[in-house]
């Protein structure tokens, strides 16, 4: 039976008519659509098109909340795989952005003023632009990203939701990308500093916590998978594509109340190293049991680039390979960019193939399911 998936697979929670704040478990309505557990949206654009608001964009999924979401992912994959990049695929992203060098998540009327923004569509933006060389287009969006830093270091997705980890590791990411220091973009505090605060550590009394990450600073903090499976490649100072590394087998803990501790980056991954082995291979979505394949391939890519959990990452691996032909594509069998941009990202990460992953090539994939002028 095929999976449901999302449309996105890395990042942040959308608006979806509900703030998500606190435990993960509290926000399953909202979230579901990016976690793999909600139905697939529906095909809402031919495979050609005459509105320049299609013309170009990969995937023939309904784009309102993810539009820029996985065009930017997917320039990201084709110009690290050496593939041809289409140039109406770039003129699709530059036709999205706003006047201010920000992004909303969807532009439905490119010649109306755009709406709320969305930070995590804007940070992967500046690192697709990064990629395919449009270094003008990058600089007004990574600018537009660091006037909006909160006071608190962090990001929020979209204004008055409140800065959270996700957001806040894909601006770091984006800022990465652009050579900048993230730790010299702050208000009263940094963006590595925002997500080290959201950290749990000695202070929590459940010793099986420590290290993992919330997704807002709640109190008292709690551990939520999805984030510290997409935030922790930032601690350890990666950008996409994460690229392979030599692993440790280790899974580092906090030194309980005192020791030697760990980094921000390898207490995490030691954290998300332990929730795979829990789970036989994957990373579980909010219910805490069915798997959540976007997690999934961050975790793998989170260790990668914190340098640990050599058997985790085979692991998790081979469940992604194991799934990928079906996790690829929706319900009317219609490859899903971002899904295969994240198959293509595990493949990078673990110095595999992203033309051969699962039996599946994400990178054929991706530039099949353009969108092309009707």
């Amino acid at each position: 039976m095929k999976q449901h998936r999302s449309a996105r697979t890395i990042g942040s929670p959308r608006n979806l008519g509900r703030r998500c704040a606190g435990l993960a478990t509290a926000c399953v309505t909202t979230l579901a659509v990016l976690a793999g557990l909600a139905v697939t949206p529906t095909s809402a654009s031919a495979a050609t098109s005459d509105d320049p608001a299609y013309i170009g964009l990969f995937g023939s999924q309904d784009p309102t909340f993810d539009g820029v979401y996985r065009q930017s992912l997917s320039l990201i994959v084709l110009d690290a795989a050496h593939a041809r990049v289409p140039e109406p695929a770039v003129k699709w992203l530059k036709r999205q952005q706003c006047d201010n060098g920000s992004y909303m998540s969807f532009r439905t009327d490119l010649n109306s003023a755009c709406g709320p923004k969305d930070s995590n569509a804007t940070a992967l933006a500046v690192i697709a632009f990064k990629a395919v060389g449009a270094p003008k287009r990058a600089n007004q969006a990574v600018n537009w990203l660091i006037d909006h830093q909160d006071r608190s270091g962090g990001w929020e997705y979209t204004a008055g939701w409140g800065p959270d980890s996700n957001s806040t590791g894909l601006v770091i990411q984006a800022l990465i990308a652009m050579k900048i220091d993230p730790k010299t973009i702050k208000t009263r505090r940094s963006g590595p500093a925002f997500l080290k605060r959201l950290q749990l550590d000695c202070d929590s009394e459940e010793a099986a916590s420590r290290g993992a990450l919330d997704y807002m600073a709640n109190d008292p903090l709690a551990p939520n998978d999805f984030a510290t499976a997409q935030a922790t490649a930032a601690l350890a100072g990666a950008t996409l594509p994460v690229g392979p590394s030599l692993l440790s087998d280790e899974l580092p803990a906090f030194a309980c109340p005192d020791g030697d501790q760990p980094t921000a980056a390898a207490a995490a991954a030691g954290y998300l190293g332990r929730v795979i082995d829990a789970n036989s291979g994957f990373v579980p979505g909010f219910d805490g049991v069915s798997p959540d394949y976007g997690s999934t391939a961050n975790a793998v890519m989170s260790l990668v680039a914190a340098g640990y959990g050599a058997n985790q990452v085979t692991e998790a691996t081979e469940v992604l390979e194991n799934v990928a032909a079906d996790y690829s594509r929706d319900d009317a069998d219609k490859v899903v960019p971002a899904a295969a941009a994240a198959l293509a990202f595990v493949a990078f990460a673990t110095d595999g193939d992203p033309r051969a992953f699962g039996g599946t090539n994400p990178v054929r994939d991706i530039l099949k399911s353009r969108t092309t002028k009707g």
